[in-house]
């Protein structure tokens, strides 16, 4: 069945945030909840590799909770470096090496990945695996489940005032609209790029 269902940011029935007290009685991680290339957001003054060349632990698999005393464990820290002028992307592993280029429509040559495409692929791939976690707990199959999300790169006035837009649109064939609806909602509470992203810039998601 092909509903919309549409919330986010400034929208209606947008699903509020869980609560820090919601999250942080959990003094250890769940495995079993992870559900995504990522579990919490953060842009900090030298970062992780910066704590790691002062002695600190690089690998963030099993770390101690987060200082903050938010109750968070890290279950895996992924490192990527932009070099060459910002025209390759790789990760510490060396499983991601990439050209990225500015695409034609902002006067780029195109013709390799860009970062809205890279922040898009990511995103869908961690909601599609929030929405596998929530759907599952309710014996709703995700097989024939397509998440698209869409980026994208926004500008205010005539100054460099940039800004991300963000839309999820899934696709759950033969699930009930109202099911369906559930599911998509509580996915973009649970989704750790959600949680990222909300409050920061728009982000819309709803059924195809």
């Amino acid at each position: 069945m092909n509903d919309d269902v549409r919330f986010g940011q400034g929208m209606p029935n947008e699903a509020a945030a869980p609560s820090r007290s919601a999250v942080s009685d959990r003094p250890t991680a769940d495995a079993s909840d992870y559900s995504g290339p990522g579990v919490e957001a953060e842009i900090r003054v030298g970062g992780p590799r910066a704590a790691a060349d002062a002695g600190g632990p690089r690998s963030g698999v099993g770390g101690p909770p987060d200082e903050g005393g938010d109750g968070y464990v890290t279950l895996y820290t992924a490192r990527a470096f932009s070099t060459d002028g910002a025209g390759r992307v790789t990760t510490e592993d060396g499983v991601l090496d990439l050209p990225v280029k500015a695409p034609r429509e902002l006067g780029g040559p195109g013709g390799a990945p860009n970062p809205e495409q890279l922040l898009a692929a990511a995103y869908a791939t961690c909601f599609h695996n929030s929405l596998a976690l929530v759907a599952g707990r309710e014996g709703v199959s995700t097989a024939d489940c397509i998440v698209e999300t869409a980026v994208e790169l926004r500008k205010r006035g005539k100054h460099d005032d940039y800004a991300i837009g963000v839309e999820v649109v899934v696709s759950l064939p033969g699930v009930d609209r109202d099911l369906a609806g559930r599911l998509v909602r509580r996915a973009h509470e649970h989704c750790p790029y959600s949680k990222a992203l909300r409050g920061n810039l728009q982000v819309g998601a709803r059924l195809a």
